[in-house]
């Protein structure tokens, strides 16, 4: 019975979601009223409500603060001076490695992927016209070094499965970094 009712509740949340109510009321009705169809008393539901989220609530604020800090990276202009430190500083030689690596540090301190990618790409387009590579090239570069970054930083990814398997994130972010050394040094 507790099966169906969490299906019932699932299908509607993401009904409510689509018809525009806002997702925190949709999850929190499906809940009501799955718990509710599954045989749950309201006192019931609730109290299984509350043990869910408290499981999950450290997780769900270092993603909120993740969030934060890339957002007033990216508003203040911290994240695209980080980006032409890099550039600068590997000059034009080095163009692919220092688009990489600026990219990957934006992501690694939590910005997301596509708008590293859009921070660093003006500076990509112009050392690709005064260097004549492809744009394509330039963008698997900044992707690359995104994917990078994305492996060892705090992201949701990570802190979810620090949680599912119980191990500290530092760790599980220090480990990451095993695939990406091997990268670097073949």
């Amino acid at each position: 019975m507790t099966a169906i009712g969490a299906l019932i509740g699932l299908i509607l949340s993401i009904l409510l979601i689509i018809k525009k109510i806002p997702p925190i009321y949709s999850l929190i009705l499906g809940a009501v009223v799955g718990g509710l169809i599954g045989g749950f008393s309201l006192p019931q539901t609730v109290v299984l409500m509350l043990d869910g989220v408290k499981d999950i609530m450290s997780a769900v604020l270092r993603i909120l603060a993740a969030g934060v800090l890339s957002g007033m990276l990216v508003k203040t202009g911290a994240a695209a001076s980080i980006s032409n430190t890099i550039v600068h500083t590997l000059n034009e030689r080095h163009t692919f490695l220092a688009l990489a690596l600026a990219t990957m540090l934006l992501t690694a301190i939590g910005v997301f992927i596509d708008v590293a990618v859009i921070t660093v790409a003006p500076i990509a387009l112009s050392l690709g016209q005064r260097l004549s590579i492809p744009k394509g090239t330039l963008l698997i570069a900044m992707i690359g070094g995104g994917k990078c970054g994305n492996i060892i930083s705090p992201n949701p990814n990570t802190i979810v499965a620090a949680e599912n398997f119980g191990a500290d994130l530092s760790s599980v972010m220090f480990v990451n970094i095993v695939p990406i050394r091997r990268a670097i040094h073949p």
